[in-house]
């Protein structure tokens, strides 16, 4: 999906994690490169839920470890800012 045709891009794919996140907005698609096992491929998707009571961007997705959407997983929040385990693995995103 993040490499079709469809859907406007909002965070261009660079194959580098977005210098601003400031063009999301909820409901985006976000793609992640953050398992090793895959290379440099894009591996995890979710959708950006906008910012937190205390003013984090959060996204939601599945997870390998359970059934159905979460906030995180064993490796970290579910935020695309900081040095965390997702934020780092942010690559772009695309309004649908």
């Amino acid at each position: 999906m993040a490499r079709s045709g469809l859907g406007v891009p909002v965070l261009g794919l660079s194959g580098e994690r977005p210098a601003s996140l400031g063009r999301l907005q909820p409901g985006d698609l976000v793609f992640f490169e953050i398992d090793p096992r895959t290379g440099d491929r894009l591996d995890h998707v979710g959708m950006y839920m906008g910012l937190d009571a205390e003013g984090y961007p959060r996204f939601i997705s599945s997870r390998e470890e359970a059934n159905g959407p979460t906030f995180g997983d064993k490796r970290g929040d579910a935020r695309l800012d900081g040095n965390g385990y997702y934020a780092k693995g942010l690559r772009s995103a695309k309004r649908l």
